[in-house]
């Protein structure tokens, strides 16, 4: 593993953005477009632009320039609330409109194609913008998507509702805590078996604490919950036209792969990939694992 720690040192530029609400985005271009194009790099909860500038190198590699965002709530963008530990969010629509923003500030909204990557929530958003705009995505690839997770069942959504309008939504969801100590061991981790590069995101964090995001609230579980519901309606997944390749790591205790295997027979234009002993990072996996994942993902991108 060879990745730089700043986005300066990965060939990238800073940018801010302010919205109209008066919350502030950071975002990093990786520039010029290659003869690959532009690919929008979409980071998962909790995720924040450093983390991945080794997937950054490898798409650069492969001939595109790259933008990637931290999303509001995550990162060094703003936050909802005082407590920086806790993920929160009002409304995936939230995302989606700070995503539309950030494309248009970074030219990449003037017609030029773009590939979309999207790593867990971010692949579930990379979804929702192929849905969105099937005139500017070409292509897609979704790394272990959040069309599902593990710990959400049904009456989940009931009891959410319930919880925030009892003034609880900023609250931590039941057992949550701040970043510490229990995020920091890499054993029984349930994102990679990599302990270098699980141990690298830690000292990003170490030597920037304001990057840590820990537990989510009860809010962002909402907003996740109804997003996710949603995809699931019917026709929603089957009115996708962009071709799309989902990856599932076969050890993924953190979304749920079932949800994601029902989705995967919906979609009309859908390469399945199944990464055997990886767990939910992928791309922050072990050295054989990423090579298994971008074998593939290199023929999806060859062929679409």
């Amino acid at each position: 593993m060879t990745a730089a720690d700043t986005i300066e040192e990965a060939g990238g530029e800073t940018r801010w953005l302010d919205r109209p609400d008066g919350m502030h985005l950071r975002y990093a271009v990786f520039g010029p477009a290659g003869p690959a194009g532009w690919c929008l790099f979409l980071p998962g909860y909790t995720e924040f632009i450093e983390k991945h500038l080794e997937t950054v190198d490898d798409l650069r590699a492969r001939g595109f320039g790259v933008v990637v965002l931290d999303w509001r709530g995550q990162g060094l963008s703003a936050r909802f609330l005082p407590d920086r530990s806790k993920g929160h969010v009002d409304s995936f629509d939230t995302h989606l409109a700070d995503l539309d923003a950030v494309v248009a500030d970074a030219g990449l909204a003037d017609g030029a194609p773009v590939t979309v990557f999207g790593h867990s929530m971010g692949g579930h958003l990379a979804i929702w913008y192929c849905r969105r705009h099937p005139e500017r995505v070409i292509r897609a690839v979704a790394v272990a998507p959040m069309i599902g997770v593990a710990a959400l069942r049904r009456p989940v959504g009931a009891l959410l509702a319930v919880f925030c309008a009892i003034g609880l939504s900023g609250r931590y969801v039941f057992g949550g805590a701040p970043y510490g100590p229990h995020r920091q061991r890499f054993e029984g981790n349930r994102l990679t078996s990599d302990r270098a590069r699980f141990e690298r995101i830690h000292r990003l964090i170490a030597a920037n604490p304001d990057l840590a995001v820990s537990d989510p609230t009860f809010g962002w579980v909402r907003a996740a919950w109804r997003s996710i519901q949603f995809t699931h309606s019917p026709g929603w997944f089957e009115a996708i036209r962009t071709p799309i390749l989902v990856a599932l790591a076969e050890n993924d205790r953190i979304v749920d792969n079932g949800a994601t295997e029902r989705a995967i027979l919906r979609l009309p234009k859908v390469t399945e990939l199944r990464v055997a002993d990886a767990r939910h990072e992928i791309l922050g996996e072990t050295d054989a694992i990423r090579a298994e994942f971008w074998a593939a993902a290199d023929r999806f991108l060859a062929e679409n």
